[in-house]
């Protein structure tokens, strides 16, 4: 167990938090990773404009997310939950510092799945946030999600879904992955088929309304709706690693690339459809307005935390617009000088095109225009 010495206090916007520093891993007593606070801040942001007025911290630790939810989020109910003892510790005695009222949450030691099968309380939004794999946690959680409810899941476990241990992302997720460019869209789109199969055999349906690959996590927030519709958008994505050329298909195997005749890499099953709900993102890019907000100190106080956000959640918006489950990066087309992004995606849709930057990462850039078509509009 970690000294006193090893233990600090930060604070997360208004949140105060007692936490165990030093290196991120499951020898930490009770976990807390600083390079989630981008994620946190995101979570408030969804929950604050989709109303969230109860939730489920499943694996809470110590407990930041769910305090979060509380002094900044608008919830009326947090249930912290948590099978380490340090972890329930760490939570109580936050929430004393942060002087949350008793009955403002419930804390509970159990097992995640232990716990779901258990209570009959349904919850506004559900939050799976495992060190490693969701996937086991998934079947119990989204039947403690109400009706219209939302349930965000992270995976840690990169390396399977990005494609570097195919065999355990096909025992794991039970789908096929692809390690190219574009690696970590597919990989999310795995992990968001995953989890709306599982979904599929209750009969629940899980729609994707907020996505990102954030450095070594990748993070789907599911919105809990009635049948199961969301299967149709399952299929396989390719990938011609002579010409470029990428495409989907639903539900229809391919062999040969079409513009080249060379061998396909591909992947699948794979969520296909749109991961972002347009309506969702325009609403939390609004998110800072001065009319939202009851006070001028709560208005500023919100705004000086997220005008990376903003900026996080416009290119959200250009992703979903265009609506493909694979992107481009400038480096693959090896021009001599690489054109600077505003140049090129105003290139591309002076052509006609649609085109916008990608999340993921700076050099990344999502287009209806194919390898070639893209490169031709630059040369």
């Amino acid at each position: 167990m970690y000294a006193e010495s090893n233990m600090e206090t930060i604070k997360e916007s208004k949140t105060k938090l007692r936490v165990h520093t030093g290196e991120i891993s499951k020898r930490l007593p009770v976990f807390y990773n600083p390079e989630k606070k981008f994620d946190r801040d995101l979570s408030v942001i969804f929950a604050r404009d989709t109303g969230v007025k109860s939730t489920l911290d499943l694996m809470c630790a110590s407990g930041a997310r769910g305090m979060r939810f509380l002094t900044e989020g608008g919830a009326e109910h947090v249930h912290f939950n948590d099978i380490n003892p340090e972890g329930i510790k760490s939570a109580r005695a936050n929430l004393r510092a942060n002087k949350i009222s008793k009955e403002k949450y419930s804390v509970t030691k159990k097992e995640a799945n232990l716990l779901c099968a258990t209570i009959k309380e349904k919850f506004d939004f559900v939050d799976v946030d495992p060190f490693g794999s969701p996937i086991n946690f998934i079947s119990t959680a989204i039947r403690r999600v109400a009706l219209g409810g939302y349930i965000a899941v992270t995976a840690t476990d990169t390396a399977p879904l990005y494609g570097v241990f195919p065999k355990k992302c096909i025992k794991r997720y039970g789908s096929r992955p692809m390690r190219n460019v574009f690696g970590h869209e597919t990989a999310m789109r795995i992990l968001a088929k995953a989890i709306i199969e599982l979904g599929a055999k209750q009969d629940i349906g899980l729609e994707p309304v907020l996505s990102h690959a954030t450095k070594h996590y990748y993070r789907i927030y599911f919105r809990k709706t009635r049948g199961s519709k969301e299967i149709d958008n399952f299929g396989f994505l390719y990938f011609c690693s002579k010409c470029k050329h990428r495409f989907y298909e639903n539900l229809k195997l391919k062999e040969f690339c079409p513009l080249c005749r060379e061998r396909l890499n591909f992947a699948g099953f794979v969520y296909i459809g749109n991961l972002w709900d347009k309506q969702l993102l325009k609403k939390m890019s609004c998110f800072g307005k001065y009319d939202s907000y009851k006070t001028e100190d709560e208005w500023l106080h919100i705004n000086s935390l997220k005008s990376v956000h903003r900026r996080f959640i416009d290119m959200l918006q250009g992703e979903a617009e265009i609506n493909l489950p694979y992107f481009y990066e400038v480096g693959e087309f090896k021009f001599k000088a690489a054109p600077k992004m505003d140049f090129l995606l105003e290139a591309l849709r002076k052509k006609g095109f649609k085109a916008a930057r990608c999340h993921i990462h700076g050099d990344a850039f999502k287009t209806d225009a194919n390898f070639k078509e893209i490169k031709k509009t630059i040369l």
